[in-house]
């Protein structure tokens, strides 16, 4: 396993440890899968934060002459 797979399984499980003791539902099993959703949202967005990636974001940035090469469609290879 990674790093950030154990970084969203901490996540699920305390979610869903959580769940089971904050959210007071009938049924129970409400709680658990509401804090595993939550609990597996925070998970991911702290691996997301601690390894950099991008979570939002255009797509990858060209400079102008890459973007002109991409505009004009040839098949030569970049400069």
């Amino acid at each position: 396993m990674r790093t950030h797979h154990v970084i969203v399984a901490a996540g699920a499980v305390a979610g869903v440890v959580l769940g089971g003791v904050i959210w007071h539902t009938d049924p129970a099993f409400l709680g658990w899968v509401f804090g595993l959703g939550v609990g597996l949202l925070g998970g991911a967005f702290a691996a997301a934060v601690t390894s950099g990636t991008a979570l939002a974001s255009g797509g990858p940035k060209h400079t102008r002459r890459e973007r002109e090469w991409l505009l004009r469609g040839d098949d030569d290879e970049q400069r």
